[in-house]
């Protein structure tokens, strides 16, 4: 008997049952489906952080900032430790502030270090223009902002150096508040005023400025908006007019290559050593690199816990087929002995009770993809509205995931159906007649 003589043999007895069929490869329908999803969805959450990563200046950028406040630790074994983070007092951080000749001592010192930026911001802010108001934030930012952020300007031209040397009154603004304010008028060469009033934190300000540039349409990056609405000045400017200090929010650096991150830490903690002498770890570096690390150990956290269920669900369908098929040898014993009696060997009894669990998990293992499939499409979009609003979780399809999961299906079926078929193909012609 050949393969196809198997199957058609193998699908006759399934259309005697459907519901018995239908709700056997139900567990293969779930486990399936549900590794499938978990999948896409978690290789949707990879490709979102890196595509964030990148729109946002790449996986070589590196940010330094000073904590205001930290917690205290006097180290020991794990359970000194453990004891000490449960009685530790935040505590002022004494660290100086970190300042725009540091960015000069970073570009020169370090030799992994292509550029660096000083920044620093302010939210709830009203930029206005002839009776139009819209909230804004407003960024004081050093040369080389715009690789930084990989965010460029598409109208006019960018803050340049004569500009953040004496502290002008310019600005670059987002193309959505350029559209909210100006129309279709063009704005280059127009004023605006930033304004905010005194609050519990923060500055209150005035001030008019030119506006110089205008920059491409970014959208909201992850969990991060506000990007197109944004007045971005010089970090001069921001100083004098805005904080009356030298300080700035964080520097962000650009290393040449992913492959030197660990060496060009070791110089900034080492430059910064030396600017601001004093405790160590006094700044805090976050690496780009580091965050898409998390996002996949968060995504193999999922994969392996929902994988589990989906393992469990395996194996129930699998004891379910193979219960399935015990009844079924139960039920066409002398249909077994019949074809024994009249020439059929004991591997073609073997191969067509094997042929038919196959076609069980084979049967669930394709409904299952696409049922994980559909699964994944609700739950991104699920995702989107009730955790981030306005952005599409991404959902991405590996055909690999798709092959492993159909062929884990078919080896389930193929497993546990070895015993029952074993158990027919082992039956003489006289002992399968003589049963009821």
């Amino acid at each position: 008997m050949n393969f196809l003589d198997g199957l058609l043999i193998g699908l006759a007895g399934l259309r005697k049952h459907p519901m018995r069929a239908f709700l056997t490869i139900l567990g293969i329908v779930i486990g399936i489906g549900a590794v499938v999803a978990v999948v896409a969805i978690g290789d949707g959450a990879r490709i979102m952080t890196l595509e964030e990563i990148q729109q946002t200046g790449g996986t070589n950028i590196v940010e330094i900032y000073r904590n205001q406040w930290s917690r205290s630790s006097r180290g020991g074994t794990l359970a000194q430790t453990a004891r000490e983070a449960i009685r530790s007092r935040w505590q002022y951080n004494r660290a100086e502030d970190l300042e725009y000749p540091d960015v000069l001592a970073l570009e020169e010192g370090s030799e992994y270090i292509v550029q660096a930026v000083a920044e620093v911001d302010s939210g709830d802010v009203s930029a206005m223009r002839e009776g139009n108001t819209k909230d804004s934030r407003l960024v004081g930012a050093s040369l080389g902002y715009q690789r930084s952020h990989n965010w460029y300007v598409t109208e006019g031209r960018f803050i340049n150096e004569t500009e953040l040397d004496e502290g002008a009154l310019v600005a670059v603004i987002g193309s959505q508040l350029a559209i909210d304010l100006f129309g279709k008028t063009d704005p280059i060469g127009q004023s605006i005023r930033a304004q905010r009033f005194r609050q519990r934190w923060g500055d209150s300000f005035d001030i008019q400025l030119k506006v110089i540039g205008v920059m491409q349409m970014k959208g909201d990056v992850g969990a991060t908006e506000g990007w197109d609405d944004s007045i971005i000045i010089p970090l001069s400017t921001y100083q004098q007019r805005i904080s009356g200090k030298k300080d700035v929010a964080r520097i962000r650096a650009e290393i040449s290559s992913v492959k030197h991150l660990k060496q060009a830490v070791l110089d900034i903690e080492y430059i910064l050593g030396k600017q601001h002498p004093g405790p160590e770890n006094q700044y805090e570096i976050w690496m780009a690199v580091e965050e898409l690390a998390t996002a996949e150990r968060v995504g193999l956290i999922m994969k392996l816990m929902l994988g589990g269920i989906a393992s469990i669900a395996l194996l129930v369908a699998g004891i379910g087929i193979m219960n399935i098929m015990l009844i079924s040898v139960t039920e066409r014993t002398k249909e077994i002995g019949l074809r024994k009696a009249i020439g059929a060997k004991s591997r073609d009894i073997l191969s067509q009770f094997l042929v038919e669990s196959a076609t069980l998990s084979i049967g669930g293992g394709i409904l299952g993809i696409f049922v994980g499939f559909f699964l994944a499409r609700i739950t991104a979009n699920l995702i989107s509205k009730l955790v981030w609003e306005d952005t599409q979780w991404p959902v991405a399809f590996s055909p690999v995931s798709a092959i492993i999961a159909f062929a884990v299906a078919v080896g389930v079926g193929i497993f546990f159906g070895l015993y029952p078929a074993r158990k027919a193909a082992k039956m003489t012609p006289i002992e399968a007649l003589r049963r009821d």
